[in-house]
Order: C-alpha cells, then sequence, then structure tokens
C-alpha cells in the first residue's frame, strides 16, 4: 500500500509541474493576444523557431561541453 501511496505522490508532483508550465504559457499567449503585443509575439515565433535575426544582428549558440 506504501509503495502505490508513493508512486501516486510521484505522479501528483509531476502533474503539478506540467500544470505550473502550462499556467505560464496560457499567460504569455493572454498578454500576446492584445494588439500592443502581437508584434512582441510574432518576432519571438520568428527567432525562437525559425530562428530568424536581425541582418546587423550576431547570432551566438552555446553548445555544453
Amino acid at each position: 500500500m506504501q509503495v502505490e501511496i508513493s508512486q501516486k505522490n510521484a505522479e501528483l508532483e509531476s502533474i503539478s509541474n506540467e500544470l505550473d508550465n502550462v499556467l505560464v504559457v496560457n499567460e504569455q499567449l493572454k498578454r500576446y493576444s492584445s494588439d500592443e503585443y502581437k508584434m512582441e509575439y510574432i518576432e519571438q515565433i520568428a527567432r525562437d523557431h525559425l530562428d530568424y535575426s536581425y541582418a546587423d544582428e550576431t547570432v551566438y549558440y552555446f553548445v555544453p561541453k
């Protein structure tokens, strides 16, 4: 019985962490849904997912050892 309780507690902790992450993303999306932040959201998508940058920028990638 104790093993099952321990497993359920670990599962609860995992789900709680996942919920926290989803809530953070949800708050970001709420912010970006307003008109004043739409360009910022588009820029973030272009930079993070499409690897775009401005013409005068130098992009550095840090690769761990």
